[in-house]
């Protein structure tokens, strides 16, 4: 086995060990899976793309978490393989329909669940004196008890959020409510859910519809001379949302106090926005054997895609490449690095939920962007960039770190490790769903990647400049983390992140040009002034612009394919796989082109010729030849050719060679003369 190999092979198994260890997932996809079949009433219909019953459940489960599920259909019958402690919440979403219940609550009727692990019997005693008999606990136990709660035809239990004042509490407590099962009235068709005041939903009734009529009903009740105004519960399936109050064409749902109100009003709002499906019926459930392919692909493939960036990373450094066994080291230091990282924002979030990044959105609103921006920046994008600058720490401390690109590729591989390691969560979670996949692999990894090039070219900068500022740059892209983070938690931010990852596309291919103006440094090197060197651009800007352009459209493309693939199909055609094969190979050229025609510089002084990071200082030219449209310099550790450029550009780039070099085999000599007397001196 080659060291290249045998360092590929040390980078993946360490990885997936750290991952394990780190519990990058709190469940291993596949290891529990339980599948439940449910049954239409009737049998479906051809409905039109988007609209087929698959594809609503997995637009409904995706809403709700999301939650990671493999969805199949047949005929009426639907399947549902996810994990076995994500079962009561996927049997929740497909069984409700999509309309909510206005029901009466019965705090009279006293009952106990079959099964009271983790509940608390507890009592309260309301304003007209009736004393209300509840029990209170976690999500899943109020979930399982109310899912076993036996009681008479004329009732029903559900599930009630208890909002906690105190910050700090990731899941909220839990109580049963004891209600009438006869409905007041049901809102479905004409319903518009949107945001109200202080962090409330207002479900708004069309006119004339029979919404309307309901809520107009509702709210002449709760005016009516004796009530309390808050007598009635909504109810989303089996899970209550509360008293609403009323106005005379809405209803308002209050999700506690504090900013915290914002961020639970919008995981309800993305739930209740979803379409509606015909009833289910939940007609089996049985566990399944582990699927080890499953949990192992969700190890393999983050790891694989990092790999793939990583080729296309190192073709930036061929003149003088980096060993494998320090990039397979960097990697892995990248995704332990996602320890502290989370460590450290955790911390902060805890602090304040002013300084918890998912609350701070407001629920996703626009107006709430400025300060999304500046927390995601400090609690997210300072920990993760900081600790991906430690992970690259080992690399720039060793002696193979010798190039200012160094630091740009040290400064990706670790992002890309950690990248990876942020992937097995996430993958794990959505069950290897295609659009996560693909969205992860042509936005998020990449982001990471610029990310850490902005930091990474200021740590190589530290070999040719006295005062490199690295603290700026990384606060830099700490910035451009945060600005990232910000636009994807905003309602319509999507395509700005897009454009986002476009401008630090830009800024990459900047920095990279930057550094390759270098080679390996030399104390010869670091006592060229900047201004002493003269750069002379080459490269095919026109094809580099086309590879560029054809890189994006060909990846925007194949993340609309496998949405549609995850929306619309189970099992890929051969039209699919011909299809995303011939785009993926397309990508492959796309991004080889880029790597081939990025325009660099060739730098000219008194030390000799850098181009593309290969620095050849004049006592090693022996000669050199003009072409049409580059100059093939003959040296004693391999030819360099500078080039394609115009015929401008290789006039005066032959001219300031000459100047050093001279025409003929005499005139170099006497030229290796002067260089020597200079640097003799």
């Amino acid at each position: 086995m080659t060291r290249a190999l045998r360092s590929l092979y040390f980078l993946v198994v360490v990885t997936l060990l750290a991952s394990t260890m780190l519990g990058c997932s709190p469940r291993v996809a596949g290891a529990s899976d339980v599948e439940l079949t449910y049954e239409t009433e009737g049998e479906p219909s051809d409905a039109a793309f988007g609209q087929d019953i698959r594809a609503l459940v997995l637009r409904r489960l995706m809403a709700a978490g999301p939650i990671g599920a493999d969805v199949t259909q047949e005929g009426r019958r639907i399947s549902i393989v996810a994990d076995e402690a994500l079962a009561p919440a996927v049997d929740e979403m497909v069984t409700w329909s999509g309309t909510v219940l206005l029901l009466d609550p019965d705090p009279a009727q006293v009952g106990s669940p079959r099964d009271d692990h983790g509940l608390v019997a507890l009592t309260e005693t309301l304003a007209d004196g009736t004393v209300s008999h509840y029990w209170e606990g976690s999500h899943n136990d109020v979930a399982r008890a109310v899912d076993q709660w036996i009681t008479d035809k004329e009732h029903r239990v559900v599930a009630e959020a208890v909002w906690s004042t105190a910050h700090g509490t990731s899941e909220p407590r839990y109580r049963t409510r004891m209600v009438w099962a006869a409905p007041i009235a049901e809102l479905g068709d004409g319903i518009l859910v949107g945001w109200g005041d202080k962090g409330t939903l207002r479900l708004r009734a069309e006119k004339g519809s029979p919404s309307d009529v309901a809520i107009t009903a509702a709210y002449a009740r709760a005016n009516a001379a004796g009530s309390n105004g808050r007598d009635l519960v909504l109810v989303r399936g089996r899970t209550s949302l509360g008293h609403p109050t009323f106005e005379p064409d809405a209803a308002h749902l209050s999700f506690g106090t504090g900013i915290e109100a914002y961020a639970r009003a919008q995981d309800e709002k993305q739930i209740l926005t979803t379409a509606r499906l015909p009833p289910l019926k939940r007609t089996g459930a049985i566990g399944l054997p582990p699927n080890n392919a499953l949990a192992t692909a969700c190890f393999v493939v983050p790891i694989l895609l990092s790999v793939a960036w990583l080729v296309f990373i190192r073709r930036f450094d061929r003149a003088h490449p980096e060993p494998m066994w320090l990039i397979a080291v960097t990697f892995v230091l990248g995704g332990l690095a996602t320890l502290p990282a989370g460590f450290a924002e955790l911390f902060l979030v805890n602090l304040s939920p002013w300084l918890d990044p998912r609350v701070v959105t407001f629920g996703g609103q626009l107006f709430a962007l400025p300060l999304a921006v500046v927390v995601f920046t400090v609690v997210v994008g300072m920990c993760e960039e900081g600790a991906k600058m430690l992970g690259a720490g080992f690399a720039v401390r060793r002696r193979e770190f010798d190039e200012p690109v160094d630091g740009i590729v040290y400064g990706i591989v670790s992002s890309l490790g950690f990248a990876a390691a942020e992937n097995i969560r996430y993958f794990a979670m959505t069950r290897l769903s295609a659009p996560i996949v693909i969205a992860r692999c042509f936005m998020s990894v990449p982001a990471h990647m610029f990310f850490g090039a902005i930091w990474g070219y200021a740590l190589g900068a530290r070999l040719v400049e006295k005062r490199p500022k690295v603290l700026l740059f990384l606060a830099l892209a700490a910035a451009a983390h945060g600005l990232f983070d910000a636009l994807l938690s905003t309602d319509g931010g999507g395509m700005l992140a897009v454009f986002l990852n476009v401008v630090l596309a830009s800024v990459f291919v900047a920095v990279v040009r930057r550094s390759l103006r270098h080679g390996v440094v030399e104390d010869a090197v670091r006592e060229i002034l900047p201004e002493h060197r003269r750069l002379f651009r080459v490269g095919r800007p026109a094809l580099f612009f086309l590879s560029s352009v054809a890189l994006h459209f060909l990846a925007f493309g194949i993340v609309m394919l496998g949405g549609w693939y995850q929306l619309a199909r189970h099992r890929p055609s051969a039209t699919f796989v011909i299809g995303s094969s011939i785009m993926l190979a397309l990508l492959a050229v796309a991004a080889f082109g880029i790597s081939a025609t990025m325009p660099l510089d060739v730098a000219v002084d008194d030390y000799g010729v850098t181009f593309a990071g290969a620095a050849r200082s004049w006592s090693r030219i022996r000669r050199f030849d003009v072409k049409a449209d580059r100059i093939e310099l003959d040296c004693e550790a391999g030819p360099i050719v500078l080039g394609p450029g115009t015929p401008d550009v290789i006039t005066r780039l032959a001219a300031a060679i000459r100047e050093h070099l001279g025409d003929s085999p005499k005139d170099r000599l006497v030229t290796l003369e002067s260089v020597k007397v200079r640097q003799s001196s």
